[in-house]
């Protein structure tokens, strides 16, 4: 398979729509009530079937890192080409952009969740979004500044609104720029989540389109 930065982050993204719209909307609404089950599914389900959808092999805790997936050469050491950290709220995701920055492979991505837009009034005490890419594009800048990372940083964030609309969020944290470098909505699904009572829930049955060929370079949206 193709192993250059830019070439698995958009692979990456598009094994990891078609892993989401795998689901049905009951099961992705109970999925998502609980901060234990968000983990257990990341950690047991989804990105295992994102490395089989690669044809890579996914390794957990391996190197002080979260989660790892490997290119298997027939002639010559498996090499890890996927890096993954993973953070429940993304406010405390410092450390894990830290511990990415600290190892090489052509692509990193961190997997996080919080609330997250701020330019939409979404939240009543605003999103962190600008906050938080500014604050990680400095700790990536400071790292880049010792050693030179040619990889691409990609982050993935997910994001439940008062709407009970589920989003994941997909750009790239890049150095070089002012803004997160192709930043848009993945995924967007209409699973309705009682804020009171997370184990209680109303799916919307809506039908689900979507271009996976394009993912990386266009918007991905469930309508």
């Amino acid at each position: 398979m193709e192993t250059s930065p830019q070439a698995l982050w958009a692979a990456f993204q598009r094994s990891f729509c078609a892993a989401v719209l795998s689901l049905e909307g009951i099961r992705l609404a109970e999925i998502w009530a609980a901060q234990y089950s968000r983990a257990t599914f990341c950690a047991d389900e989804l990105l295992e079937s994102v490395a089989r959808d690669l044809e890579l092999d996914f390794k957990r805790e391996h190197s002080r890192v979260a989660y790892s997936m490997w290119h298997r050469h027939s002639d010559s050491e498996p090499t890890p080409v996927i890096l993954i950290e993973s953070e429940e709220q993304a406010t405390c995701a410092d450390q894990e952009v830290k511990t990415l920055c600290c190892l090489a492979a052509p692509l990193k991505v961190l997997m996080t969740f919080g609330e997250w837009e701020d330019v939409i009034p979404r939240w009543r005490n605003g999103g962190h979004r600008s906050t938080l890419v500014t604050r990680w594009r400095s700790i990536r800048s400071a790292y880049h500044a010792a050693w030179r990372d040619p990889g691409v940083f990609g982050v993935l964030v997910g994001e439940s609104d008062p709407d009970g609309l589920l989003r994941f969020h997909a750009f790239e944290l890049d150095t070089g720029t002012d803004s997160p470098v192709g930043d848009r909505v993945l995924l967007e699904l209409p699973t309705i989540i009682s804020p009171i009572a997370p184990t209680v829930f109303k799916p919307q049955n809506n039908a689900r389109l979507i271009d996976l060929q394009n993912v990386g370079a266009a918007e991905c949206r469930i309508t």
